[in-house]
């Protein structure tokens, strides 16, 4: 089973969500409900966990949440253990509850965060179990636009300042429903592991734990360079330019581009054929022979292996 991709640095905001193994019920009353409410209270004061929405359906959960320490997979360790540990207790079961590894979708705030919580407030609706979002009762939406009894770890005051500490505006906002692009996206069977603009992907590339093949192509590539940007710093410390690698050439040109052949294919996550379609050559061949050309030159040749490394830390110097 392929691993899901994690990405974790302190402060980051995620959408995570589970579901019941083989779809099976994971709340089957008040009790359930309000013991997942409670462990997911203790992250709270374990880790000082934000969290800004939540949402508990019959068969799976959504919260959206900020990570103080940085700690998603110990947060959530705790969250899915222990409640499915106080579920079986109280039901007299055994075995697993929940499908296996959770989902963490990592949010761009700024940009994504009151479309995250408008999503999880209206599961309910879109799922048919109330025609409106307030009448869900194991849902954050009325804690909302009521402010009663307000949980310390429920954090609502960030989002409700996006729209004037107006809770009738925020309602509105939430009930207008969600707009083409989140529902696309969460619609996709291969979805990204991060919601958030080209500016956002590039300043948290740093976060991201080693790659292996246990992570799916899809997500891997989220998280990784542009076939541009790689060819443009290529470009630049080589002092030729892009056309050149593109096209091929003698002399410096032609190291540059077996560099850039390397780099785009290590770097970018791509096959020798993808790699090739985009260096205009006809075989892939070309592009492993240059590929190994490359790993034995960096084995030997010194101010060739420190221009390569050169190129890889100007990749890499974004930072958050």
């Amino acid at each position: 089973m392929s691993r899901p991709l994690r990405i974790e640095f302190p402060g980051a905001v995620y959408h995570v969500m589970n579901r019941g193994t083989s779809r099976r019920k994971t709340f089957l009353g008040k009790a359930d409900d309000e013991q997942c409410l409670r462990t997911l209270s203790e992250t709270h004061e374990l880790w000082g966990v934000e969290v800004f929405a939540y949402c508990l359906m019959d068969n799976h959960y959504h919260v959206c949440l900020r990570t103080p320490e940085g700690n998603l997979s110990r947060i959530m360790h705790h969250v899915d253990g222990l409640y499915t540990q106080r579920f079986n207790r109280a039901h007299r079961s055994d075995g697993s509850l929940f499908r296996g590894r959770y989902k963490a979708l990592l949010i761009d705030a700024d940009e994504y965060l009151t479309a995250v919580v408008r999503y999880i407030h209206v599961n309910p609706v879109e799922g048919g179990f109330v025609r409106e979002p307030e009448a869900y009762r194991w849902s954050s939406h009325r804690f909302y636009i009521r402010g009663k009894a307000l949980p310390e770890w429920l954090r609502t005051g960030e989002i409700l300042e996006r729209f004037s500490s107006d809770p009738r505006a925020f309602h509105q906002f939430v009930r207008s429903g969600n707009d083409d692009g989140i529902r696309e996206f969460y619609a996709r069977s291969r979805r990204s592991p991060v919601l958030g603009g080209e500016r956002f992907v590039e300043r948290i590339r740093q976060h991201v734990s080693r790659l292996t093949a246990e992570h799916p192509r899809y997500e891997r590539r989220e998280v990784r360079p542009g076939v541009d940007e790689v060819l443009r710093e290529v470009a630049q410390v080589y002092q030729v330019a892009v056309e050149d690698l593109v096209r091929g050439g003698r002399g410096q040109a032609s190291e540059a581009r077996k560099a850039a052949m390397y780099l785009v294919k290590r770097l970018c996550d791509l096959t020798l054929a993808e790699t090739a379609e985009h260096f205009g050559v006809g075989s892939y061949g070309v592009v492993g022979w240059a590929c190994h050309a490359v790993r034995s030159a960096i084995k030997v040749d010194g101010p060739f292996r420190e221009r390569v490394e050169q190129v890889q830390a100007l990749i890499n110097q974004q930072k958050i």
